[in-house]
């Protein structure tokens, strides 16, 4: 039978034992658990070289399977030299994933594509339609490296800042206070992030 508490927990001491630091096996976990309570249609994320051993990779996906959530990895490898990895609730929409930041990768950075990928990423439009702006149009000054600086995944728009926070990170916030003590202690203790009000 699931639990889904000891499945999380398990995510939980997996990523803290095969992640880089502790900050980065937290935002991933983060980002997981989006996908796991559907604010995320699908994440992308990264295994560093020393963590890529196939064997490693299969208990991940062991994991994720317990889950209900599906991994694919990257075949190339990532530029830091590990894998990359991309999870959904289905194959096929980790797989639309992969194939947006293949296309990224491979022709540049471009609207369209952007589009595609944060709508994949579940962020809300008017954040997605905002990234976009800040990166291709010159002169937007509305304070957008401060709000970078204080929401923790992606470039909240002036106007929708707090709508945005409430769809997208206060829903991962309160699966993790429940179910992830660790990756809760690591994210809450920066400061300088929104957290749970």
């Amino acid at each position: 039978m699931f639990n889904r508490d000891i499945a999380l927990r398990r995510l939980e001491r997996f990523l803290f034992r095969y992640s880089e630091s502790p900050n980065a096996a937290a935002e991933t976990i983060a980002q997981i658990v989006g996908v796991f309570i559907g604010v995320k249609p699908a994440m992308e994320g990264d295994f560093s070289a020393a963590y890529s051993d196939a064997k490693i990779l299969w208990r991940f996906t062991k994991i994720l399977d317990e889950l209900k959530l599906c991994v694919i990895f990257e075949s190339s490898q990532s530029s830091t030299g590990g894998k990359s990895f991309f999870v959904a609730r289905s194959h096929k929409k980790a797989a639309e994933l992969q194939a947006a930041f293949r296309e990224l990768w491979c022709k540049g950075p471009s609207a369209e594509i952007h589009t595609r990928i944060g709508t994949l990423l579940g962020y809300p439009d008017s954040a997605v339609q905002y990234f976009i702006r800040a990166h291709t149009e010159n002169g937007i000054s509305d304070n957008h490296m401060e709000r970078g600086a204080r929401n923790r995944f992606y470039a909240h728009s002036a106007a929708h800042e707090d709508e945005e926070f409430a769809a997208y990170e206060e829903p991962i916030y309160r699966q993790l206070s429940k179910h992830c003590p660790k990756t809760t202690r690591i994210l809450r203790s920066n400061t300088e992030k929104r957290w749970l009000n």
